[in-house]
């Protein structure tokens, strides 16, 4: 797919410079670098990002982020926008604003060592969780990895998110790879529970046409540990896209449930992920992505 980004720009009569201001909703993964027995927190912030178009410049700043109950806030100097551009796996260009700073982010700010991208992330067209049948489109997100008071490390990301790579479903000796199926995440953290779709599963060469297009393992407990957090449930429940009352919805399926579920983050911007479970006799392994970078 073909990314292009598209500022618009407002003009200040008082300084002639072409500005644009967004807001990004994103969430936090906290890391806290000085004691090692905490686990990690998972907090919900709004970034204000000011661009100065005319002077390819941008500033950051936000006030919610929640740490132990606490609010913090902080602002950036300007830093200059820079393009990274890259190819994507079927040879298409790409590119994301990059901004960084080293030190402190800006005089007095309580963040440090700041650096940020505007990334491209996967979404499914429409708003129905339980149609199989969508495009894929993309949507900017915002990419931020900081140090907050010189103790939490600082990355953002989002807990409803699309992903997109490659299946290798095991049963036997046979295996059987494809990239047709796309994962959604649904993470509560205030339940701490987290819901998993997964969209036109094709888990062998010769399935069953009347096999699930949709299928949702939910209830699946969120693990934090020192550096992030996993999901996982030796038993997961286990619904599929069918019909009840007439109408269509996800409905119990017996003898069609899904047993050592797992789901890791792995890169350092958690959008690359591992997923695995045994389902319908198989062991399933599921590695992706949710955002565009290059090779993908």
């Amino acid at each position: 797919m073909a990314v292009m980004a598209l500022l618009l720009a407002s003009c200040d009569t008082s300084t002639k410079d072409s500005y644009q201001t967004l807001t990004y909703p994103e969430y936090n993964l906290l890391v806290d670098n000085q004691d090692m027995s905490a686990e990690a927190q998972a907090s919900f912030s709004n970034y204000e990002l000011k661009f100065n178009i005319s002077k390819n410049v941008i500033d950051v700043k936000t006030s919610d982020i929640i740490i132990n109950n606490q609010k913090h806030s902080f602002e950036t100097d300007t830093m200059s926008l820079r393009t990274n551009i890259f190819k994507t796996e079927n040879g298409e260009d790409a590119f994301n604003y990059a901004f960084s700073k080293s030190g402190a982010a800006g005089p007095g700010s309580s963040a440090s060592n700041f650096k940020g991208q505007l990334v491209w992330c996967y979404m499914p067209s429409g708003s129905n969780l339980l149609s199989p049948t969508y495009d894929v489109t993309v949507g900017q997100r915002l990419d931020l990895n900081y140090t907050l008071n010189d103790r939490y490390s600082v990355q953002t990301f989002w807990p409803a998110a699309l992903y997109k790579g490659q299946t290798v479903s095991t049963s036997g000796s046979t295996t059987h790879t494809n990239k047709n199926s796309d994962y959604l995440t649904q993470i509560d953290f205030d339940k701490k529970k987290a819901s998993i779709y997964v969209y036109n599963a094709e888990l062998s060469a010769d399935q069953a046409k009347d096999f699930p297009k949709v299928i949702r393992f939910e209830d699946i407990p969120i693990e934090f540990t020192h550096n992030g957090f996993v999901l996982r449930s030796a038993a997961p429940k286990t619904t599929i896209l069918g019909k009840k009352d007439n109408t269509v919805t996800m409905v119990d399926s017996v003898g069609f449930n899904a047993t050592d579920f797992s789901f890791n983050l792995y890169s350092s911007d958690l959008t690359d992920v591992t997923i695995s479970y045994n389902l319908d006799g198989k062991s399933v392994n599921f590695r992706g992505c949710s955002i565009v970078k290059a090779g993908q």
